[in-house]
C-alpha cells in the first residue's frame, strides 16, 4: 500500500512539474510568434507596443525585478557628484526631507512607467518631472549626461537584475520593448542622445544616426545606452562627501529606529547589489563571505522555485503598481506604502491595524493618519506634487508641456527611417 501511495505522489508531482513548464513560458513566446508569425521586424515595434509588452514585464513576468530596478537606479543617482551635491545644496537631502522626496520621485517614475504615453496620468508625470528639473538643467546643475544616466541606469538595473535573480532571462523581443519604452521616455524628457556612438544631431529624426543608419532597432539602442551607462559611471563616479551623505540619509535612516547592526546589515546588503565602481563610490562596505553565500543561495533557491514549481501570474493577481482610481473622497490618488514613513497612504483599518501596519510599526515607523496631515494622507496630485518649496508651482509649464506632448507625433515605429515626420512640432 506504501510503495503505491508514494508511487502515485510522484507521478502527481512530475505531471505538475510538466504541467509548470508547458505554461510557465507561454507567455514569453507569445510575445515572439507575435513578431516571427507575421515575419514582422524588431525595427516595426511601437511605442504603443513596447509599451504593452513592459506592462507584461512589469506587472506580470518580473514585478520584483522592475521594482528593485527602480530602487537600485534611484540610488545609483546619488553616486555621481554632481548629482548628489545638487540633492544636498537644495536642501533635500535630510532626513526630514529625504523620504517625502524619494517616494514623490518613486510616485513619478511609477507613474510614467504603468500608465500609457497617451494617458492623462503620463503626460501630467512626465510634465512635472520636466518642470522640477527645469531651472536646475538650464543652470548647469542637472547636466544632460546626468539624465541621459539616470534613464540608462534604469536599463542597465532592470536587464541586471532580469538576468541575475529571475527565472528566465529576457528575449530580443522584450529587450527591444524596453529600449523602444525608454527611447520614448527620453524624448519626452527632452534628454539629448548625443553622447550615444549611434546618434547624430544633423539628422531630423533623433533616432536616426550618421547617414540615417542610427540604431536598428530598441534591443540596439537599449544595448548601447546599457553601454554608456557604465562607462559614465566609470568616467565620473568617485566618492564625495555629498555621496556619503546621500547614503547616511536615504539607506541609514531606514532602520535608525532599530539597533545600529541593523544598519550595518543594510549597508552591505544594498553593497551587493553594486558593482564595484558604485559601491566606492557610495562608500558602502563590501558584504562578507558569509552574507554573500547567503544571499546567493536564497535568490538561486527563489530562481529554481519560480522556474520549476510556480504557475504563472493569472493576470487577476497582476501586480499592480499604482492605485486605478483616486480617493472617491478627495479626488487623489493615495499611494502603497514604501517605507516607515505612510507618505500618501489612506487611513482606513488595513493600513492601522493590518499585519504590514503592526509590522511596520514593531520596526519603529509611523501609521497612516499619524502625525494629522502630515503625511497627506488624502493622496497626492500629480500637478503639485514634489519638494516643499515647489508645491502649487508650475500649472502653466506643465500645462503647455502637456499640450506639446499630446501633439507631438509618436505613432508609428521610431526606428525606422522618417518617424516623426508627420505632425512634427
Amino acid at each position: 500500500m506504501l510503495p503505491t501511495y508514494y508511487f502515485t505522489c510522484g507521478i502527481a508531482f512530475v505531471a505538475y512539474l510538466l504541467i509548470v513548464r508547458f505554461f510557465r513560458y507561454r507567455r514569453r513566446d507569445e510575445v515572439v510568434a507575435k513578431y516571427n508569425r507575421k515575419g514582422k521586424p524588431l525595427a516595426d515595434m511601437t511605442v504603443e507596443e513596447a509599451h504593452e509588452i513592459m506592462t507584461v514585464l512589469q506587472e506580470l513576468e518580473f514585478p520584483y525585478a522592475f521594482q528593485k530596478a527602480r530602487t537600485v537606479s534611484l540610488l545609483k543617482a546619488g553616486g555621481i557628484p554632481t548629482m548628489s551635491k545638487l540633492f544636498a545644496v537644495t536642501g533635500q537631502n535630510t532626513r526630514r526631507n529625504a523620504g517625502k522626496r524619494a517616494v514623490d520621485t518613486e510616485i513619478l517614475l511609477r507613474e510614467v512607467h504603468h500608465n500609457s504615453r497617451d494617458s492623462e496620468r503620463y503626460l501630467k508625470a512626465v510634465s512635472r518631472m520636466n518642470y522640477l528639473h527645469a531651472r536646475y538643467r538650464k543652470a548647469g546643475k542637472i547636466l544632460d549626461d546626468d539624465m541621459l544616466h539616470t534613464l540608462g541606469s534604469g536599463v542597465v538595473e532592470a536587464f541586471r537584475i532580469v538576468e541575475g535573480e529571475e527565472w528566465r532571462g529576457l528575449s530580443e523581443v522584450e529587450r527591444c520593448a524596453v529600449g523602444v519604452f525608454h527611447w520614448a521616455l527620453g524624448e519626452d524628457l527632452g534628454i539629448p542622445w548625443g553622447s550615444l556612438s549611434s546618434s547624430s544631431s544633423s539628422n531630423s529624426s533623433p533616432s536616426l544616426g550618421k547617414e540615417g543608419v542610427g540604431w536598428k532597432d530598441g534591443a540596439h539602442f537599449a544595448a548601447e545606452l546599457r553601454e554608456w551607462t557604465v562607462g559614465y559611471e566609470a568616467r565620473v563616479a568617485r566618492f564625495t562627501a555629498t555621496n556619503d551623505q546621500y547614503v547616511r540619509v536615504y539607506v541609514d535612516s531606514a532602520v535608525s529606529a532599530l539597533p545600529r547592526v541593523f544598519t550595518t546589515l543594510l549597508r552591505k546588503m544594498v553593497a551587493g547589489e553594486l558593482d564595484e565602481v558604485m559601491r566606492a563610490t557610495l562608500g558602502l562596505e563590501k558584504p562578507g563571505i558569509l552574507l554573500r553565500i547567503i544571499i546567493s543561495i536564497s535568490k538561486t533557491i527563489r530562481k529554481l522555485l519560480l522556474r520549476h514549481l510556480s504557475l504563472p501570474r493569472p493576470h487577476f493577481l497582476a501586480v499592480k503598481a499604482l492605485h486605478s482610481t483616486p480617493n472617491p473622497q478627495t479626488g487623489l490618488y493615495n499611494f502603497f506604502r514604501t517605507s516607515l514613513q505612510p507618505w500618501y497612504v489612506r487611513k482606513d483599518f488595513w493600513s492601522t491595524w493590518g499585519p504590514g501596519a503592526l509590522f511596520v510599526k514593531m520596526m519603529g515607523g509611523r501609521l497612516a493618519g499619524s502625525g494629522g496631515d502630515r503625511f497627506y494622507p488624502q493622496g497626492y496630485d500629480l500637478m503639485t506634487i514634489g519638494p516643499k518649496p515647489q508645491e502649487g508651482k508650475g500649472k502653466e509649464d506643465m500645462v503647455a508641456t502637456m499640450e506639446f506632448l499630446r501633439a507631438r507625433n509618436m505613432e508609428g515605429c521610431p526606428f525606422q527611417k522618417g518617424f516623426g515626420e508627420k505632425r512634427q512640432m
